[in-house]
């Protein structure tokens, strides 16, 4: 761990040596993190490709005091999920195209809100606080650092709170629809 933070540290400061070592002992069980969710070798690869890439151009935003190793599968793992999002949204779209009435937008619209309405109605069912870091969280994106200090809690009991929230949107969206149910997979969980 130690080292691991003096090879951060180098890389901070632009140290391509650094880069390469910390590249060599990651990417492999990074590209069989990419597999697992991607099921393709290109996709895979492409995915370790774009993940150092972030962590080069971002060098001098790492904190050397953090687990290096943590916040690298968080990078891949947004990866993948901005990855499914955008084949959802842009890569699918011809498919769909044949199901939908020419002019949509309307109707589109009508469609989102009526899944945020639900997934709202089944978040006011929960405490307060609980609703609070749930929103903190998923639809403003802060940290559980950031939420911890927001709310006065821990971030752990900030994590445990998200836990418990999404599992009781996915034990209540069992039984939903395909579209209420996809909204809860890209966007909540």
């Amino acid at each position: 761990m130690i080292q691991e933070q003096a090879f951060v540290k180098q890389l901070k400061e632009g140290n391509i040596h650094a880069f390469n070592h910390l590249f060599d002992s990651y990417s492999s069980r990074l590209y069989g993190f990419g597999i697992k969710y991607l099921k393709s070798e290109t996709d895979a690869e492409e995915l370790v490709q774009d993940v150092f890439l972030k962590i080069w151009r971002n060098r001098e935003k790492l904190k050397e005091e953090e687990n290096f190793h943590s916040y690298l599968f968080t990078v891949a793992f947004n990866q993948i999920r901005d990855y499914f999002r955008y084949k959802v949204v842009f890569l699918d779209v011809d498919e769909h195209l044949e199901l939908m009435p020419s002019d949509n937008s309307t109707e589109t619209t009508i469609t989102y809100r009526s899944v945020l309405e639900q997934i709202k109605a089944l978040l006011e069912k929960l405490p307060d606080k609980k609703q609070k870091i749930f929103y903190l969280s998923r639809f403003e994106g802060k940290s559980a650092k950031e939420i911890a200090v927001i709310v006065g809690v821990s971030p752990k009991t900030v994590d445990n709170q998200i836990s418990e929230v999404i599992g009781f949107l996915r034990e209540r969206l069992k039984e939903s629809g395909p579209l209420l149910w996809l909204f809860y997979w890209l966007f909540i969980q």
